[in-house]
């Protein structure tokens, strides 16, 4: 079985005239919230192969997190779509990373992330900061038509409750 995990960048700076949205940082309170849903993530996932982020700062240090809570070491790369492409774009990307690997993490952005795991899944999902949903199926191609299941979610907030 294959698995397509998508990760929703942790809370940022807010907007402002000031910051370039490209440049923006994690918060304290993103840090804290990404390495938390990270270290539950790493006990369901022994072993991630493979993190897609967005070059967005934000995501990427969401990635980073992420990254060093797997005792694997993931390899990371970036991928320009996952911040500002359209969602046909960004599976037809992934679906020519993914090859030759079982769990693959992607980090990007809402309302992309929120369409792309309803396309995906078939559910009506929301992906709150530094939430997590993990799509299984029989090979990536199966999960990137749309036919794979929804394994589980996770965010900071289910983890507090």
């Amino acid at each position: 079985m294959k698995n397509l995990i998508l990760v929703r960048h942790a809370k940022a700076e807010k907007r402002s005239s000031e910051i370039d949205d490209f440049e923006r940082k994690l918060t304290k309170v993103g840090k804290n919230d990404s390495r938390e849903v990270a270290e539950y993530v790493a006990k369901i996932l022994n072993k991630v192969d493979l993190l897609i982020t967005s070059p967005a700062l934000r995501a990427k240090e969401t990635a980073e997190i992420f990254a060093k809570s797997f005792k694997s070491k993931p390899k990371v790369i970036e991928e320009e779509l996952l911040y500002d492409g359209e969602v046909e774009e960004i599976i037809e990307k992934i679906s020519n990373i993914t090859k030759g690997y079982n769990n693959v993490m992607i980090f990007g952005h809402n309302p992309t992330f929120d369409e792309l795991a309803k396309r995906l899944t078939g559910d009506d999902l929301h992906l709150r900061k530094a939430g997590v949903i993990c799509i299984e199926g029989e090979s990536f191609d199966d999960i990137l038509s749309g036919k794979g299941k929804l394994k589980w979610m996770v965010d900071p907030k289910s983890l507090s409750s």
